[in-house]
């Protein structure tokens, strides 16, 4: 579902123009997909609640983003995490997060993933308040 709650043209002019196409929505998730002019990059963000939020688990209906980078040569690196990173998000918070092995979704063998709250508030304790982790 292409949800509303992503803005596909702030994302886009936050890639560098001449290297991304226009962005189209992708038909497998819905999502606003972004692909680089040499077709070895893909980006796709999405927006929705949390699962737990869907299933009545939880009472936090805060909107989170997904955001995605593909290669299709190699893993992404640092480097494309911080492009994605400011893509999807600007300057707001965003996370990886590794799930236990029986929790594992893989759908794209090469792709690494972000979340973050559509609002760009944190959504984990403030490890570092203490001057310290």
């Amino acid at each position: 579902m292409n949800d509303i709650h992503v803005n596909a043209l702030a994302i886009a002019r936050r890639l560098p123009t001449k290297e991304w196409l226009a962005p189209r929505v992708d038909p497998v998730t819905g999502g606003w997909l972004y692909v680089r002019r040499d077709r070895l990059v893909a980006i796709i963000v999405s927006a929705g609640e949390s699962a737990e939020a869907m299933l009545g688990e939880s009472s936090d209906h805060s909107l989170w983003l997904h955001a995605s980078i593909a290669r299709r040569d190699r893993m992404p690196d640092y480097d494309d995490l911080v492009l994605l990173h400011h893509a999807a998000f600007g300057d707001a918070w965003a996370y990886q997060c590794f799930a236990p092995p029986a929790a594992h979704i893989n759908i794209h063998p090469r792709a690494l993933h972000l979340w973050g709250r559509v609002d760009g508030e944190p959504a984990m304790p403030n490890f570092g308040a203490l001057g310290t982790i």
